[in-house]
């Protein structure tokens, strides 16, 4: 019998309760108020990741209000964190997440379009994680390639984009495009022989990346 994937996201989530009370009630308040932000089990994938890999930097765009960035510092808190928002409240409210978290001394958020911040960024980065508009995956790896160090992770979330990644039958006419251009992205990075990648079904599809 098959089980859907919403069950098991849901019953994954359930087992996931060990979760740091400031992060919870940042988890909380963004879902009271319909702010989107990573699921629980892609909060614990980035904590874990990030544990892991042990990075000097790490780059985030789509910081929203600052619990992906709180996730993956929470895996290593010595990790230094750039996060990039165009939302402007949204940035104000990740700042006082942050403050509140006491890692502001590690974790600088910028406001501003990603292309325009990354101009200005310099230096590499060991982990980087994407989370902002779908559309832009492909614009985000062509601004970012370069600034990967050796065996950088590469994190981006909702690339099976509730399943109209699959084919024509399961697409929404609005969406037509942003899955197109999420299908390309998936295959730009399996085909490029500068990567090793995988892809994840937990919550709404994760990909991961090894730069050689």
């Amino acid at each position: 019998m098959d089980i859907s994937q919403d069950i098991l996201n849901q019953f994954i989530r359930s087992k996931l309760t060990n979760m740091d009370p400031r992060l919870s009630k940042i988890e909380k308040e963004a879902q009271k108020r319909n702010i989107p932000i990573v699921s629980r089990e892609v909060s614990r994938l980035l904590t874990i990741l990030s544990m892991l890999r042990k990075p000097k930097r790490i780059l985030e765009i789509g910081t929203a209000v600052g619990f992906s960035a709180l996730s993956m510092h929470i895996g290593f808190p010595e990790a230094r964190i750039i996060t990039i928002e165009m939302d402007f409240d949204m940035v104000m409210e990740a700042k006082k997440n942050i403050k509140e978290f006491g890692a502001q001394d590690k974790i600088v958020v910028i406001g501003g379009e990603a292309e325009d911040v990354l101009a200005a960024i310099e230096g590499e980065f060991d982990m980087i994680f994407f989370d902002a508009a779908k559309a832009q995956y492909i614009d985000y790896f062509n601004l970012t390639k370069e600034k990967m160090a050796k065996n950088c992770l590469l994190i981006c979330d909702n690339v099976l984009f509730k399943g109209m990644v699959v084919g024509r039958r399961y697409l929404k006419r609005r969406m037509i495009t942003i899955a197109k251009r999420m299908n390309k992205f998936i295959k730009m990075i399996e085909d490029d022989p500068d990567f090793v990648m995988t892809l994840l079904p937990i919550s709404d599809g994760v990909l991961i990346a090894v730069k050689k």
